[in-house]
């Protein structure tokens, strides 16, 4: 970040004036001003999303994304930070002279620190470990951000936070109010690389919907979990798991979820890694009976995890994926290969989103979903300034045949970011 201009933006002093309790003028002068920014262009190209060669789908989009982001700090125990966000799809607009709204707020929020604990209330992105569950989605090109409130208390090499949030969306993707997202999370870090962390999660939609039997119910989730991340010389590894129950639209939920990748690595200026790894997560048994096994998702950044096309998230999924990774200064590349087949034959195959991609509750079909390739090349030319370009392709197992089509699907983005 640069120091921001002291005369500029007067507005943003009387924010920290109010957020700022007991605020003097004469503290103004310690105000540690930083200007941050980002600008991202990304043209993607997907065909045959549906897996027929003959319907024609061929997707061509380019995602534009530019943050703009203004922080306050005073005497190192507050801070005020405000983001802005433009983000639009090229040629999506109803013509070149028209006005979508595309400017949000991004982040929004005031800080107050106290010795080791911290207090963060507004508008803040948050994400924890590898983003399996509560994830800032930096892949969309919106991205994700929570309203609410997050307390910290840390000391060295460990932290524990609360954190409470009210979110807009309900489990059935119904737009409701008053649900929630709440919990504990805390990180031991004993040395450099190495994390131990265990959490509980808790999220409530008050707005009554159908369950499996048709009758009308809400949904109150509660999850603990577990993640492990460890090097020893050469070998890494990371590991979590996660067991859940409650209720889902009124039906019991009991659902678990593991992921696991182990790698190692050689060489120094010139670095080879190869890994290999299993996602799991249960599935619904029985589509109709009341009780529920599929795992609840909670808001995640999928993306880099059961496949870059995003046709998978972490739910009723059984994959052993494996891979290599090559880096040299700047330059970065990396292929992975995915298996990926459902954990239950008679639950729904759903994308990253949650979207229902195909479905047999009859479980004729098999589990078999179906393979991906992944191939992504990345160089930086500065520490915020990069270009990366990936492609992919997924051909489908019996399961996705049966339900959805017979033929392969590509996708291949190219990426430019730059950031200050």
């Amino acid at each position: 970040m640069r120091p921001f201009p002291k005369t500029a933006l007067p507005l943003s002093i009387v924010l920290l004036c109010a957020a700022v309790p007991g605020a003097r003028a004469e503290d103004l002068k310690e105000i540690d001003w930083s200007f941050s920014g980002e600008a991202r262009f990304r043209p993607e190209w997907r065909d045959n999303a549906d897996l027929d060669d003959a319907a024609g789908d061929d997707l061509r989009q380019g995602f534009m994304r530019i943050r703009l982001g203004l922080g306050a700090k005073v005497k190192e125990r507050y801070r005020l930070f405000v983001q802005i966000q433009d983000s639009r799809v090229a040629g999506e607009e109803a013509s070149t002279a028209s006005n979508q709204k595309n400017l949000d707020l991004h982040q929004g929020y005031a800080e107050i620190t106290r010795g080791r604990f911290r207090l963060a209330l507004g508008r803040q992105e948050w994400f924890y470990g590898e983003h399996r569950l509560i994830g800032n989605f930096g892949w969309n090109n919106v991205g994700r951000a929570f309203d609410g409130v997050r307390a910290r208390y840390a000391r060295k090499g460990f932290f524990l936070d609360a954190l409470a949030a009210e979110i807009g969306t309900s489990v059935d993707s119904g737009a409701s109010r008053g649900s929630e997202l709440y919990g504990l999370y805390s990180q031991t870090a004993p040395r450099q690389g190495a994390e131990y962390e265990a959490y509980w999660l808790a999220f409530a939609d008050h707005v009554a919907a159908a369950g499996e039997t048709g009758a009308p119910g809400t949904t109150r989730i509660h999850a603990l979990g577990a993640r492990a991340k460890d090097r020893f010389g050469r070998f890494d590894f990371t590991a979590e798991a996660v067991v859940q129950s409650g209720r889902l639209l009124g039906d019991d939920l009991s659902a678990r979820a593991a992921a696991a990748q182990a790698g190692v690595s050689w060489g120094a200026g010139l670095k080879l890694r190869a890994f290999a790894g299993y996602d799991f997560a249960t599935g619904d048994e029985d589509p109709a009976d009341g009780e529920r096994g599929e795992f609840f998702n909670f808001f995640p950044t999928n993306h880099p995890h059961y496949g870059y096309m995003d046709y998978e998230g972490w739910r009723n999924i059984r994959s052993p994926y494996a891979g290599a990774a090559l880096s040299r200064g700047r330059h970065f590349v990396q292929a992975k290969a995915h298996r990926i087949s459902l954990d239950q034959e008679r639950g729904p195959w759903k994308d990253a989103a949650g979207t229902v991609l195909g479905a047999d509750p009859t479980g004729a079909s098999g589990r078999s979903v179906g393979s991906e390739i992944d191939v992504i090349y990345r160089f930086a030319w500065t520490d915020q300034a990069a270009v990366e370009g990936g492609l992919s392709r997924f051909a489908p197992g019996r399961f996705a045949r049966v339900t959805r089509g017979d033929d392969a699907s590509r996708w291949a983005y190219l990426m430019l970011t730059f950031g200050f």
